[in-house]
């Protein structure tokens, strides 16, 4: 099947919601026009805390300014479905709070999870983007604590047209058909502190950051030495570069330059993100290897209709490049493995993983009610990525993953644009729900 009729048979599935959505949207905008030409004020912003205030019959909250000595809180209690952890129980935290003059300062964020899982996982992370008065400082943390179980699925691009995988190492090899999943059980601590300096008025920031990644406890689960002979993508890797199979570190530090023009880092309705990282991770910081990486990311913000900003396109692009060294398996490139694991819906995470990858994402954000109480959105993406492994001969844009699927937006602060998200992702042979707060990027 060539890469056309892949992409054609996945928004096949897709395509009834869309049209749904549509109806719904087009239906909201109809009964709206008659009432106010401009839709932008045709009725009160509300959100789910106004609804349950209603339906209790509690008095209204009173209309809010933004202030700084007010931080906004949004808890989420977590009783859901994910394709990577199955049934979730938890709680999200999401924290705002301007830290000086709004009009001069970005909102600060911060988002704290913690939950277990039906497939054994316990995870613990705190993520925050804190910017001081006047945007001088921007410091940004990605920290986690995961005992972890899930699946690999080898290196580059497999498994989308029923391509076998083969495994080489010292003379034994192994052909994998079907599925390529490959069970690994791990612990995992990540610690990503940034900090940047506003160097100009015109939104560009640069500086350093700290990053430690250590996994450790691995084991295998379906790798066989004993005949009959099992082998898998994360031992042929480790073996194949000097890596512990069982535990490795990558420590290091980066150089960063940062652009941040968007009028809201949680909920974008215009401006630009860009950020560009050189990481080198040496022996006598802590890592396994000696290794070099860089990271670009771009994001950007289109609105479609003047009268109502939260109609949109958005887009989102990210690469990462292993440029010298050899990095451990478990801390390769791979789709949703992002600071806030929203890439690759369509797919589980973990999937596609490889020394070089690219990932590229565009989403279409459209208000439902024009209270701004629900919202939809529609979105696709790609990903590619190469093998490093000898014999494989795979690289960069040999082969591309679609994916692709619809999603429904629930407003819970309306002060700060926070939304529940609701999505519905396809991909090649795979389809998933996926739960969060805010939107993907």
């Amino acid at each position: 099947m060539n890469s056309i009729q892949l992409f054609f048979n996945v928004w096949r599935s897709v395509i009834p919601f869309i049209i749904i959505m549509v109806m719904i949207v087009g239906n909201g905008y109809a009964t709206t026009a008659k009432q106010n030409q401009d839709t932008t004020h045709s009725a009160p912003s509300i959100d789910i805390f106004d609804v349950l205030r209603k339906w209790t019959k509690k008095p209204a909250k009173p209309v809010d300014t933004v202030r700084t000595t007010k931080s906004n809180l949004s808890i989420l209690p977590v009783l859901g479905y994910s394709p990577s952890n199955g049934v979730v129980l938890g709680a999200a935290v999401s924290v705002t709070k301007y830290m000086a003059d709004p009009t001069i300062t970005k909102l600060t964020t911060a988002l704290l999870n913690a939950s277990v899982t039906t497939k054994d996982q316990v995870i613990l992370s705190l993520r925050y983007d804190l910017y001081t008065a006047q945007n001088k400082w921007y410091i940004s943390g990605d920290n986690r604590l995961l005992f972890f179980t899930q699946p690999t699925y080898g290196l580059g691009i497999y498994g989308l047209n029923d391509q076998p995988y083969t495994f080489n190492l010292n003379g034994l090899s192994a052909t994998t058909h079907g599925s390529l999943e490959q069970p690994l059980k791990y612990n995992y601590i990540r610690l990503y502190e940034t900090f940047l300096r506003k160097i100009n008025e015109h939104h560009w920031y640069a500086g350093m950051a700290v990053m430690i990644d250590d996994n450790y406890k691995i084991q295998d689960q379906s790798l066989k030495l004993d005949s009959p002979v099992h082998l898998t993508s994360h031992y042929i890797y480790s073996k194949a570069y000097g890596f512990n199979t069982t535990q490795y570190n990558t420590d290091g530090l980066s150089v960063e330059i940062m652009h941040d023009s968007r009028d809201n880092p949680i909920n974008p309705y215009s401006g630009y993100y860009l950020n560009v990282s050189y990481r080198v991770n040496p022996t006598f910081l802590g890592s396994s290897q000696n290794s070099s990486i860089l990271y670009y990311e771009y994001r950007t913000y289109i609105n479609v209709n003047k009268d109502i900003p939260q109609n949109l396109i958005a887009f989102w692009f990210w690469g990462t490049n292993v440029l010298t060294g050899h990095v451990p398996y478990l801390e390769l490139p791979s789709i949703t493995w992002d600071t806030y694991n929203r890439s690759g819906r369509g797919y589980i995470q973990g999937r596609f993983r490889g020394d070089n990858m690219l990932y590229g994402e565009s989403e279409f954000r459209f208000r439902l009610t024009s209270n701004g109480l629900l919202g939809g959105v529609t979105f696709i993406n790609c990903t590619t990525a190469s093998n490093p492994l000898p014999l494989t001969n795979q690289n960069l844009f040999n082969t591309v993953a679609p994916g692709g699927g619809v999603g429904l937006r629930i407003k819970m602060n309306k002060l700060d644009r926070t939304n529940i998200t609701v999505d519905y992702g396809m991909g090649y042979g795979f389809s998933g729900i996926y739960l969060n707060i805010r939107e993907a990027f």
